[in-house]
């Protein structure tokens, strides 16, 4: 049986420093890595870039690649392989409001990777400034094998507890890591490998 590619997604609201994580992980993991978002953003300036059919790639040197979707997802994702053949694929899903239906998809419909685990990226100042978490962020919260608690210097001990108890009750089972400016072993952030079961069918597109 081949090797899947792992895949690992990665949600959480714009500013929460999700570019930041991407960028910390490019920086310290030596391996080839694709990263597949909705645009570049910051992190591909001064790229070369790659024109796809699917997907228009990035190269940002070292075998790694910065991907912007421009067809269906799993095609691009079969075309990252097929063209960079990277040791792991990391889907930064700022606009993806239901990241369970996403997981299921990948599960179900992309034979050529496996599911290593969802890490969520969650602002705690933001936590602390506007406590009313939104529908989004809930379910980005709820699909979460790991929470990244950023911006933890920022906010007082009390604060940090409160937004813990908070994290708690939306999801009992993920581990909470404190980061400042995302800083982090990224050996924390692979071999999750966590299966998922299909979300329910309101989720599901």
């Amino acid at each position: 049986m081949p090797i899947r590619t792992p895949l690992t997604v990665i949600p959480g609201a714009l500013g929460s420093g999700k570019t930041t994580l991407l960028r910390h992980i490019l920086n310290t993991v030596n391996k080839k890595i694709a990263i597949l978002m909705n645009e570049f953003g910051e992190i591909s300036i001064d790229a070369k870039i790659i024109q796809g059919k699917n997907v228009e790639m990035a190269d940002l040197g070292g075998g790694c690649v910065c991907c912007s979707l421009l067809g269906e997802f799993e095609a691009a994702v079969d075309e990252i392989i097929d063209t960079v053949d990277p040791d792991y694929i990391i889907v930064e899903t700022t606009r993806v409001a239901e990241p369970d239906a996403l997981v299921f998809d990948i599960q179900e419909s992309l034979t050529q990777v496996r599911l290593d685990g969802v890490v969520t990226v969650v602002d705690a100042d933001a936590m602390v400034k506007y406590p009313q978490v939104g529908h989004t962020t809930r379910m980005q919260i709820e699909s979460a094998d790991t929470i990244l608690l950023n911006k933890v210097d920022l906010v007082s001990e009390s604060e940090l507890a409160a937004i813990e108890e908070k994290l708690h009750r939306f999801n009992e089972v993920a581990s909470i890591i404190h980061t400042k400016r995302c800083e982090i072993d990224p050996d924390l952030l692979f071999g999750i490998g966590r299966e998922r079961v299909q979300p329910q069918p309101h989720h599901v597109h």
